[in-house]
């Protein structure tokens, strides 16, 4: 749910109840008004039947109007004065109504009465409804004007965030384009867009000076191991060495080797996850796959791998090399940890990639099988070469998989 739905919706519900509670309190307040003038009016009577009472020593006529009645009943003890509503017959209506009298005492001509004057309260009533039929269409009134500014009103004064936020959403590190500025007077919007551009400046200057520090560490880190792998060919070359000499300097030799198959592999990896291969091909994967077992065939043969292939035809949206990074490490470690005379099974469809090999369960947990630096005991590679196949599957949103059943280790990719 949005923010701004959101807080209309709460804001509607709230207006509604105090709207509500204030309905009720004014109906109260408004009829407790109504009523309080009836009972001056009544007061008003009560007087002239008291005067004319003092003065003439004997009761008025009794009285029976449209909206107001007035009789005098015999009493053997005074009554207190109070008010109440009562029901009473209305000759004009013909029907029941609401009244409200005042009762009280009066003694004239040595008897004492109860007098009772009551008025109806139709019209009192009448105007109430009136006057709440007016508040409640006022009400009506003022709650769709406040959904249509919350509708129309809040949903342009949030536009500034919202562009603010589809900027961060297409913000990309390989496009190297700062935000655009949204202009807004709304302080909070303001400040946030502020300091939006000014975490993206920041992220890009930090993308820059580690692209630069990859590229110039993996430049400068080549030349010396160059030189080093040189001197050592050369060195391994030289008659006078030894058999005793000749084993630590191909030890040596092997470890450069290894160091900058690693250093190239680190550096491959930086660059995926840093998005710099933003070209997109469209690759057919079953002319590369058998590209990939061509170039790896002495391999195969040497393990006497037995190659099964089932191919279907599929056109991929991938980088080209990346294509082949993904294909080529994936088969090498399907051929590094087989076992000899094993088999090798590849499987394409038009929406998924398996490709499996034969060899004994993992000796560490499965969980971490694409974790960086994870290898078998006997493995002679790096440890980098499926958190690579991981990465550039995590790029472009391929679901990347691994399982073991009957002596096979399964990787499956979802395009």
């Amino acid at each position: 749910m949005k923010l701004f739905t959101k807080y209309s919706r709460i804001n509607i519900i709230a207006s509604i109840l105090a709207l509500l509670l204030g309905s009720i309190g004014y109906y109260f307040t408004v009829r407790y008004a109504l009523v309080h003038q009836l009972d001056d009016t009544l007061k008003i009577e009560e007087a002239e039947i008291l005067d004319n009472v003092s003065s003439r020593d004997r009761l008025p006529a009794p009285a029976n109007y449209r909206d107001q009645q007035i009789s005098f009943q015999p009493a053997n003890t005074p009554v207190p004065r109070h008010f109440i509503h009562t029901f009473k017959f209305s000759p004009h209506h013909r029907e029941n109504e609401l009244y409200r009298e005042l009762d009280f005492s009066v003694r004239a001509g040595g008897q004492l009465y109860t007098v009772s004057v009551s008025k109806s309260e139709e019209e009192t009533e009448d105007l109430l409804m009136l006057i709440m039929m007016i508040t409640a269409g006022m009400i009506l009134l003022l709650l769709g004007i406040l959904f249509l500014a919350n509708r129309l009103l809040l949903r342009r004064i949030w536009q500034p965030f919202y562009r603010t936020l589809s900027g961060m959403r297409d913000f990309n590190l390989s496009s190297r384009h700062p935000l655009t500025p949204s202009e807004t007077d709304i302080d909070e919007f303001r400040i946030l867009d502020e300091a939006t551009r000014q975490m993206t400046r920041q992220i890009l200057k930090d993308y820059e000076m580690l692209k630069s520090f990859t590229d110039n560490a993996s430049h400068e880190m080549q030349t010396p191991l160059a030189i080093l792998n040189s001197r050592l060919d050369l060195l391994i070359q030289d008659p006078d060495i030894g058999e005793r000499q000749h084993r630590p300097i191909q030890a040596m030799y092997d470890a450069i080797g290894r160091l900058r198959q690693l250093n190239q592999s680190l550096l491959l990896l930086t660059k995926i996850e840093n998005h710099q291969f933003g070209h997109t091909d469209s690759v057919e994967m079953a002319p590369l796959i058998e590209e990939k077992l061509a170039q790896l065939e002495d391999p195969l043969r040497d393990r006497h791998l037995v190659v099964l292939k089932d191919l279907d035809r599929l056109r991929l949206p991938i980088n080209g090399y990346l294509a082949d990074i993904l294909l080529n490490n994936l088969l090498l470690n399907a051929i590094r940890h087989n076992q000899d005379g094993g088999e090798l099974s590849v499987c394409l469809r038009e929406n998924s990639l398996r490709i499996s090999n034969s060899g004994p369960a993992l000796t560490f947990d499965p969980a971490t099988i694409f974790d960086r630096f994870v290898k078998g005991t006997h493995s002679g590679g790096t440890g980098l070469g499926l958190a690579i196949v991981r990465q550039i599957c995590d790029n472009y949103h391929f679901l990347l998989t691994y399982s073991y059943a009957d002596q096979l280790h399964s990787f499956d990719i979802r395009f």
